[in-house]
């Protein structure tokens, strides 16, 4: 997707603004795609807004590259996808709700996961009244202890299903607790895992697809591919863990920036923003930036993150603020209206969603899907 020199303007007069890369996204994909082989699909996950990435632009590049399956959190997310005109198959990972409507599930062509009883019988009752058969996907729980049929219930669940024909087991699935390391906890689940395929399919259920591993499973267990991998965080070119960087040359797409507003000198001893948290201890240049927790940079990176200016890496100092941002450039020729990136590189700088996770003691998923939507994001 290319994007017009009017775009290029438009970005040049952005306070703060997000820049998405497809064409990495794209080459992250084909990357685990390779991975993996051709005998294996990749089910590319977009829930959150693609994590925070925008679920129409990145799923139209991943159609585009040959995509034909995306999972999603909810039926509206799979709704949205539909009214963009996207093909394939929507898989709606979060199933069907106690209060959503199922009747979405056929006008919108979506591929619901059932995870409890409840939500079975009322898939059994919309295709009863549609007189169509309706594919779905059932989980179970191998360990993670969240949502998904026991593997005990899966005597009665085939019993349930030989006698209603209105619906297609499609796929059987399962969710690993940690699949960032391997170990004996992992290996176990996929033991449980492959017993109730194999159960299913001699008692006559033959599933179209069989998935369990995530981007930490790719790497780690490559006897959890079975014929599809779901695959979310390392799409977008972050590693699940730390430990597992390098393991495939994967980029990330997402990078962060706003613009200087201000400048002012102050002198040594002065404090800086709420609180009083930071005090200058030589003749010190702020650079002031109008972004801040109220759109998605957290207070908590206060007088401990970085960022990129002019190719330098500059302290974040004094408390971050609801919109705004104070920045030590004191060893840089800032300028009012030079670029700030909070996320992202420049020359041989780079800050990465992994190193902001650290310090807030989170993982990037919510670095990125934290980023508020009212920041513009722009595509190259």
């Amino acid at each position: 997707m290319r994007r017009s020199s009017k775009d290029s303007r438009a970005k040049e007069k952005e306070r703060i603004f997000v820049e998405i890369d497809l064409g990495k996204i794209e080459r992250n994909y084909n990357l685990i795609k390779g991975k993996v082989g051709k005998e294996v699909d990749v089910l590319a996950v977009v829930k959150a807004d693609a994590y925070g990435h925008g679920i129409i632009e990145v799923s139209r590049r991943l159609s585009l590259a040959g995509c034909n399956f995306f999972g999603v959190s909810t039926i509206e997310e799979g709704i949205e996808l539909r009214k963009a005109k996207i093909g394939g198959r929507i898989l709606v990972l979060g199933g069907i709700l106690p209060f959503d409507g199922e009747r979405s599930i056929l006008k919108y062509d979506l591929t619901p996961v059932v995870h409890e009883i409840e939500g079975l019988k009322r898939l059994l009752g919309l295709a009863k009244r549609s007189g169509k058969k309706i594919p779905f996907h059932i989980k179970f729980d191998t360990g993670m202890g969240r949502l998904g049929f026991m593997p005990e219930e899966a005597g009665a669940l085939v019993e349930f299903l030989r006698n209603e024909s209105s619906l297609l087991v499609d796929g059987i699935m399962s969710h690993f607790s940690s699949s960032e390391e391997r170990d004996s906890y992992g290996l176990g689940q996929i033991e449980i895992f492959s017993k109730i395929v194999d159960f299913f399919r001699l008692s006559g259920i033959n599933p179209k697809y069989v998935h369990m591993a995530n981007t930490g499973a790719v790497i780690n267990y490559p006897e959890s591919h079975f014929n599809m991998v779901r695959v979310g965080i390392g799409i977008y070119g972050t590693y699940p863990s730390r430990n597992l960087e390098g393991a495939l040359p994967i980029e990330e797409a997402l990078s962060l920036k706003g613009r200087i507003a201000f400048l002012k000198d102050f002198e040594e001893g002065s404090f800086l923003s709420y609180g009083r948290t930071y005090r200058t201890n030589r003749k010190t240049k702020i650079a002031f930036v109008p972004f801040g927790y109220g759109e998605g940079y957290r207070r908590e990176l206060s007088n401990c993150a970085s960022v990129i200016v002019r190719g330098k890496r500059c302290p974040v100092v004094g408390r971050i603020c609801m919109d705004w941002t104070l920045i030590d450039v004191t060893e840089t020729e800032a300028q009012k209206g030079d670029p700030v990136i909070f996320l992202g590189c420049e020359g041989k700088e780079r800050i990465t969603a992994w190193e902001l996770a650290e310090k807030l003691k989170t993982i990037p998923y919510e670095i990125f899907c934290g980023i508020s939507k009212s920041v513009k994001r722009y595509y190259l």
